[in-house]
Formats: C-alpha cells, sequence, structure tokens
C-alpha cells in the first residue's frame, strides 16, 4: 500500500468500527419479506464487492424530497459515482455528518491525487444530501434500513464465501528455484 495513503486507510477503519459500533445499538425488527424486496447487485458488482453496502441498491427515490435536495442528490450522483458505485454511500450505515465530512476529506484528496478535484460547492451539496438523506431514510425509518444492512451483510458473506472456494479451486502459480 502506497505510504501515503496508509494513514487515510487506518482512519477509515477506526471510523468504521466507530460507526459499526455506534449502529448495533438500533433495535430492529426483521421478516422474510425483507431479503425478497431487495434486487440483487449485479454478478460484476458481487464479485468487486469491497463493502457489504456495495451489493445495495445504486439509487435513491428522491421524489418526495424538496426540490434543493433533488438538485443536491444530482451533485452526489455526479460526483460520487466518478469513483465508486453509488451503492457503496447508499446503503452505508453512517448517519452523522461528522462522519460524511471525515469520508468526504479523504475522498477529496484522492479525487485531487488523480487530477480531478472536488470543489467547495460541490462537496457542500453532497454533505448536505447525505445528512438530509441519513435522517429521512436511515434514521426515519431505522427498522426498515437495519434489515437491508443485515441482508446486504448475508450476501456479502455469501460472496465472499464464493470468491474463496474459487480462489482455493486455482492452481498454484509454479514458482522457479
Amino acid at each position: 500500500m502506497n505510504a501515503r495513503l496508509l494513514p487515510i486507510a487506518f482512519a477509515l477503519a477506526a471510523g468504521g468500527c466507530a460507526a459499526w459500533r455506534l449502529w448495533g445499538e438500533i433495535p430492529v425488527s426483521t421478516g422474510p419479506a425483507a431479503a425478497e424486496e431487495i434486487p440483487q447487485a449485479p454478478e460484476e458488482r458481487r464479485k468487486a464487492a469491497l463493502f457489504y453496502s456495495d451489493l445495495g441498491p445504486d439509487e435513491i427515490d428522491v421524489s418526495s424530497y424538496p426540490a434543493e435536495k433533488r438538485r443536491e442528490y444530482g451533485v452526489y450522483v455526479r460526483v460520487c459515482s466518478r469513483c465508486h458505485s453509488l451503492a457503496r454511500s447508499v446503503n452505508a450505515p453512517y448517519v452523522d455528518r461528522s462522519w460524511w465530512e471525515f469520508y468526504l476529506a479523504s475522498m477529496r484528496m484522492r479525487a485531487h491525487f488523480h487530477g480531478e478535484p472536488l470543489g467547495k460547492t460541490d462537496v457542500k451539496a453532497v454533505l448536505d444530501f447525505l445528512d438530509y438523506d441519513a435522517s429521512r431514510r436511515k434514521i426515519g425509518r431505522a427498522a426498515e434500513f437495519k434489515a437491508l444492512k443485515i441482508e446486504l451483510e448475508r450476501r456479502f458473506e455469501a460472496a465472499l464465501d464464493e470468491r474463496m472456494e474459487q480462489l482455493q479451486k486455482r492452481p498454484l502459480p509454479h514458482r522457479p528455484r
């Protein structure tokens, strides 16, 4: 791993653990219908998923959101889809604005390194949208969102098991002595 990215990776991992711990405190009831309502992610996304959230829906129905939030959603789609599937943030358990500020700071650095800097106006619009959406969809409908999280975690474990099985079937590379 690039030495410059190591502190960022560590900070993201620490933040993820903290968010996971907080998220685990929200009560939920799940039913068998939850899994049936979530469409399966495309195969290429299942094979490349780094997080369980990558396997969930990659869009949000914002038709009932205020006009300003729908505009911010458009900025979010344009900005965030440059580097990863929107499923990653749509289904992420993060609900605190300070977490999104932290996460977007690392995204700004990564975008800058790739020569595609993110402007402050775009970052503010993305933050405002993620903050609003979290309060509406992730907190306001916590039980439903928690059921989605549980199902995506189950699917992610199955995808990892499948990857491991495929790796174990591969012949070992020949190593000359």
